[in-house]
């Protein structure tokens, strides 16, 4: 890498079981973002039924379901509420970021809530991302690497 420049976040809230894409890409194949931590959490953890779990991925897949054997999602997080009324309780987040990956397109985000959700529910989720130069090479094997396996 040629150079690490700066910090960026992405946070807000996302309606559980769509996709969402998360603009990044500023149209510079040298310009890329490494992500650095990825969370997501029910708007309601008082109740034990909203727990969460979301994936960070590379192109618009729909499927929420973890698979990392997908060279195309690249971060997984989860959060998990336990106990029942003034009890309840966010056990400690899950976070797993792919560390070899370096976005340089758009990155999605899919999210799914617990058992008891409606229709239009909301997911909230940080995502942390540092920016790097790369060199012209390094930005045809990130391509490269994306599209490399389950397509």
């Amino acid at each position: 890498m040629v150079g690490v420049h700066r910090t960026r976040t992405l946070r807000g809230t996302v309606v559980e079981g769509e996709t969402h894409r998360l603009v990044v890409d500023d149209g510079d194949l040298n310009h890329g973002y490494k992500i650095k931590r990825f969370i997501v959490s029910s708007r309601y953890p008082a109740n034990s039924a909203n727990g969460c779990f979301g994936t960070l991925h590379l192109d618009q897949v729909t499927d929420p379901i973890w698979n990392w054997n997908d060279n195309r999602q690249i971060a997984w997080a989860s959060t998990s509420i336990t106990g029942t009324g003034a009890n309840n309780a966010a056990n400690a987040p899950f976070s797993l970021v792919d560390p070899d990956h370096i976005v340089l397109r758009d990155l999605f985000l899919t999210c799914q809530l617990g058992q008891d959700t409606v229709d239009g529910a909301l997911v909230n989720y940080f995502v942390e991302l540092e920016t790097v130069e790369i060199t012209d090479n390094q930005a045809v094997l990130t391509l490269i690497k994306e599209r490399s396996q389950d397509v």
